[in-house]
């Protein structure tokens, strides 16, 4: 994994459990996919681009969510574009990830009524629901998996396990210099540019307080409209 954003916090074990399986989920589901191209994949954003659609994906996935309340932190990460084992330097994969407290985790309503309303939600709008998996664990304690892919690129995952995230993937796009990269403020009530607002590595002079302070925590705005890092034995076919 290519990681050059902000890291989960040490102290957070859930956080760093949930970055190790995101990405041996994201290399497992990719490796399958396509064996034939040599050629990079096309993609409708380039890695600058990609973050405000990302987070637009979020914020409507907040919309649609009853008694929302509200996220812990706000991670931006990248993943490793790999071709025949090999890392390539001229793509990334903009990870989101936003998530919740280890209390509200626990709960039936962030647990299981939100991976309903977010698949109703995501099969109204066309999107192709690429998993959903309901686990119970010997402890009694469920586990859920939903995922779904847009037109776009864009992969959305919903993991309710010890913590419960939301994770939203570009797929592979072209790398971008993080000079061009804008900072876009957080969506379900985390406060911009605060502790749980993770992405200072991709500003290293400090979050820009005139974008940050005329921002609604919850205000979600739209964007108009397979997890990786992937590893492809022979190629990029497939990937986007």
């Amino acid at each position: 994994m290519n990681d050059r954003g902000p890291r989960a916090r040490p102290s957070s074990r859930l956080s760093a459990s949930l970055v190790a399986v995101t990405a041996m989920f994201a290399a497992t589901s990719c490796a399958a996919i396509g064996e034939a191209m040599d050629s990079p994949p096309e993609s409708q954003y380039t890695q600058a681009e990609a973050y405000a659609p990302l987070e637009a994906a979020v914020a409507d996935m907040v919309e649609v969510l009853p008694d929302f309340p509200g996220f812990e932190r706000r991670l931006w990460r990248e993943l490793a574009c790999s071709h025949n084992g090999v890392d390539d330097p001229e793509y990334t994969n903009v990870e989101l990830v936003y998530e919740f407290s280890v209390e509200d985790s626990a709960t039936e309503l962030v647990r299981e009524r939100y991976v309903d309303a977010l698949r109703e939600h995501w099969t109204s709008l066309g999107y192709e629901i690429t998993q959903d998996q309901r686990q119970e664990l010997a402890s009694g304690r469920v586990d859920r998996d939903l995922s779904a892919d847009r037109e776009d690129g864009v992969h959305l995952w919903y993991s309710a396990w010890g913590l419960v995230a939301v994770t939203v993937q570009s797929g592979c796009v072209p790398v971008s210099d993080h000079s061009d990269i804008e900072y876009i403020p957080p969506t379900g009530g985390i406060e911009p540019g605060g502790e749980g607002d993770l992405v200072g590595d991709y500003f290293p002079d400090g979050i820009p307080t005139d974008q940050a302070a005329a921002v609604d925590p919850f205000a979600a705005t739209r964007a108009a409209s397979g997890p990786v890092p992937f590893e492809s034995p022979d190629s990029y076919e497939g990937q986007i």
